[in-house]
């Protein structure tokens, strides 16, 4: 069976047209160790995921390849349908198993989510006619956070015979884009946006925790890559 069976939860006072969905399938390679798990201020990246989205969403899920390591969480968990196709193939598992119109997406090793930008999203996506709300950052598109309509399922499909990285995906799915203004607006310091990929970006983010360090440096947004989708 390609689903763990979820845990038993009442419905959430989040919004009824999301499901959210923490991608934590990657390889984890520069890091050396499960993401998901990894501990931050005493706290497993996945629930500072979890705990930034679930306000928002009816449920929230776990989306892994690894259930029985991934089980003390205490989260609702999905089995990706297709392992090791990265977060996009990690977004197609969310959108197969949502009861929702849409699924608010992010990253594990996303752990600083900005509220006010991810309730942009969420109101965006209650209003457009697109079938995705994403930001624009320096860097350029930003596939997480990100909300996406489920009937996307078969565009993913096709897509990820082909291709893996979630920004060529939008670029063909023409998402309504937040600007750098807005995204500024609701997210000064460009927090949605830090991905803890290496040691020295988890250096970097508990020196932001202690109130000791930043998440930029001279060369912008830190922590951000989509050189292996799989990581």
């Amino acid at each position: 069976m390609p689903v763990m069976p979820a845990r038993q939860q009442g419905v959430k006072p989040g919004l009824p047209h999301l499901t959210g969905a923490i991608l934590a399938g990657g390889f984890s390679r520069r890091l050396g160790q499960d993401k998901a798990a990894r501990q931050l201020g005493g706290k497993p990246l996945a629930l500072w995921v979890n705990e930034a989205l679930a306000p928002l969403v009816a449920s929230c899920w776990l989306i892994t390849n690894q259930p029985l390591v991934h089980l003390a969480f205490g989260l609702p968990l999905m089995t990706d349908l297709r392992p090791f196709q990265g977060p996009a193939g990690g977004l197609l598992t969310a959108l197969f198993f949502a009861r929702t119109p849409w699924v608010l997406a992010a990253a594990v090793d996303n752990p600083f989510l900005a509220p006010a930008l991810l309730a942009e999203l969420a109101t965006r996506a209650s209003r457009t006619s697109r079938p995705a709300v994403v930001c624009r950052s320096p860097r350029g598109l930003e596939p997480f956070p990100g909300v996406y309509a489920v009937r996307l399922l078969p565009a993913l499909q096709a897509f990820l015979r082909a291709d893996r990285r979630p920004t060529r995906f939008l670029e063909a799915c023409q998402p309504q884009i937040l600007s750098e203004t807005e995204v500024l607006a609701l997210d000064p310091e460009g927090r949605s946006f830090f991905n803890l990929n290496t040691p020295r970006d988890l250096n970097r983010a508990e020196a932001w925790l202690s109130g000791t360090g930043s998440l930029r440096d001279c060369t912008g947004l830190e922590g951000k890559t989509e050189a292996d989708p799989g990581d």
